[in-house]
């Protein structure tokens, strides 16, 4: 029986592959079966490998660009630091230490004369410190008396340029009183405030 089967089956194919038709779809179906095959061996683990890869890539872009955004930061943060260095120094600039009140003294001697302000006294009081809640501040008051003879605009002229000077100063008190003798010059008194770093 098994004799019949196999002489069976050459005699079956012959006639299927006599057939131009038959021929074509077999050669479809195994070439099919081959790419099935090659598909399921070859090329379905590549691609699991490059669907892997490619997640670890966006991981690593995603980490890269987190780095880069904080170098970022950290760019703009140093940047940031500079300028308040800056500023801090030119505050410091503002509030001398106590040695250098007698140049401030000078100053303000040397900015009377250019706005024709005649100075007759100027006189320091003592310098207070100044308690911001249970802490000491970092700077403290010196109240400063001066008393001159000036005119209207020269003062104007005065209090200005102590504004745009580069020391810190509040005017406290400022009184103007006419004199008989001289209608175009005032007797001046002026209290100020300047502070000095502890």
């Amino acid at each position: 029986m098994i004799g019949k089967i196999n002489a069976m089956i050459p005699d079956q194919v012959k006639d299927l592959l006599s057939d131009e038709k038959n021929r074509m779809y077999l050669m479809l179906g195994v070439t099919v079966a081959i790419g099935a095959l090659y598909f399921v061996l070859l090329i379905n683990p590549k691609i699991s490998e490059l669907i892997k890869t490619g997640t670890e890539i966006r991981t690593v872009n995603d980490k890269i660009a987190l780095v880069d955004r904080r170098f970022k930061m950290l760019e703009h943060r140093t940047e940031r630091l500079k300028e308040l260095r800056a500023e801090i120094e030119s505050y410091a600039k503002g509030l001398p230490g106590e040695k250098e009140v007698p140049e401030f003294l000078e100053e303000l001697s040397a900015i009377a004369k250019t706005a024709d302000v005649s100075i007759l006294s100027i006189t320091p009081a003592p310098i207070r410190s100044i308690k911001e809640g249970k802490s000491v501040s970092y700077y403290s008051e010196m109240p400063i008396s001066i008393t001159a003879k000036s005119g209207y605009h020269q003062l104007g002229s005065f209090v200005n340029d102590l504004e745009e000077g580069k020391r810190f100063i509040t005017i406290d008190t400022l009184r103007i009183k006419g004199d008989s003798r001289d209608p175009r010059k005032h007797n001046v008194r002026i209290k100020m405030i300047t502070y000095v770093s502890n």
